[in-house]
């Protein structure tokens, strides 16, 4: 690469670096007071508790195949506080699918909530069976693994993943928490994010220079797509019930911002893996043919792309769709014309979700094969 070049590329991301993380401690630091704590004063509280002993048990199965039991159980409430200690009985009712789905054994533990009468008396209620144990099993197997296979840049990868429950617990949700624009907090912590995790996995080099500006222009173009298309759609934003129940709890957040922050974070999950790829690959095709004209590396390196792009794109729709398939299934059976079910706001905003992040993603090829392909070939003269 030509001693020039290299110095544009490297001062280009230094700024676009430099700005952004001007920008986040900028918002960090006059970030208003946040009004809500981060757990709702409730009367109610969930503990942890051992099965000491099961009693009395009846077991049915409807019609449908769904096991209903009900048992007597015999719990020591484990975790600290007022109750830590203390044995209780209590009647539990679960349903599920299979027998060892929903039973209680002796030695297992379960999850508890205690919730005071108007009297003062505490009620104690089986809420549900306690996961850490398979969840933290999973966890281990996935770390090992990255570890063994991605080696170097498996720890890189596991730190990039890290960083991204810091930026998202530690800066999104309390500025869109503290009032402000959920879309402007969603376009400048994932760009911080990705342009963290990009240099993370491939290192401080032209490709991930490249990679960088490709992310930033495709994540610009999803922004203005999510608002655009947001406002033509006449998107509310109230259009799931986890909407409804932060505006029972009093959080009045705006929620048109919160869709449109969703739509920015969903489009940049598999971003960074797109245009990294697509520098990576128009680089590698410029090293194995220097002969390639700038044209001829764009038109190569799409042909990877767009292969590459129709199998993001689908792993971005079944992804949400996914997420959303009881809401499908309630939708497939209701009775009413398939044009006015996907006139409703809840669905429709699941198809502008998916839909501007797969055009983001679309537009990311040719945007970081342009801008690599230029730097590739003007780096030889």
């Amino acid at each position: 690469m030509s001693r020039v070049m290299h110095y544009v590329l490297e001062g280009a991301a230094v700024l676009l670096l430099a700005a952004l993380a001007a920008l986040i401690v900028i918002l960090h630091l006059t970030r208003p007071e946040i009004r809500y704590s981060a757990q709702i004063a409730s009367l109610e509280t969930t503990v942890r508790a051992r099965v000491r002993s099961v009693g009395a048990e009846s077991l049915t199965v409807d019609e449908n195949g769904l096991v209903l039991i009900t048992q007597e159980l015999e719990l020591q409430i484990l975790s600290k506080g007022d109750y830590a200690g203390q044995t209780v009985t209590v009647t539990y009712n679960g349903m599920g699918p299979t027998v060892d789905a929903v039973r209680f054994r002796a030695g297992q533990q379960a999850l508890v909530m205690i919730s005071k009468r108007p009297d003062g008396q505490a009620f104690f209620q089986v809420a549900d069976h306690v996961r850490l144990t398979p969840i933290a099993l999973i966890v281990g197997l996935f770390v090992a693994l990255t570890l063994i296979i991605g080696r170097g840049k498996g720890v890189r990868a596991l730190l990039g993943l890290a960083l991204s429950g810091v930026v998202v617990g530690g800066f999104i949700l309390p500025q869109v928490l503290a009032h402000r624009d959920p879309t402007l907090v969603s376009l400048v912590g994932t760009a911080v994010l990705l342009a963290v995790t990009l240099y993370l996995i491939q290192g401080w080099n032209p490709v991930g220079h490249v990679a960088l500006l490709g992310m930033l222009a495709a994540l610009g173009v999803t922004g203005a797509l999510s608002i655009g298309w947001t406002e033509l759609a006449y998107l509310t934003g109230f259009g799931s019930e986890e909407t409804m129940f932060l505006q029972a709890m009093g959080v009045g957040v705006e929620m048109r911002g919160l869709l449109l922050a969703g739509m920015i974070i969903g489009a940049a999950s598999v971003l960074d893996d797109v245009v990294l790829a697509q520098a990576l690959t128009v680089f590698e095709l410029a090293a194995a043919n220097p002969t390639f004209s700038r044209g001829e590396l764009y038109r190569r390196g799409m042909k990877v792309g767009v292969a590459h792009l129709a199998s993001m794109i689908n792993t971005l729709v079944l992804a949400y769709a996914s997420a959303a398939l009881p809401l499908l299934l309630l939708f497939y059976l209701y009775p009413e014309p398939w044009y006015l079910t996907l006139n409703r706001e809840l669905i429709a905003e699941e198809i502008v979700r998916t839909l501007v992040g797969s055009v983001g993603l679309m537009l990311a090829v040719p945007l970081t094969s342009a801008i690599a392909a230029w730097v590739a070939s003007n780096s030889r003269q």
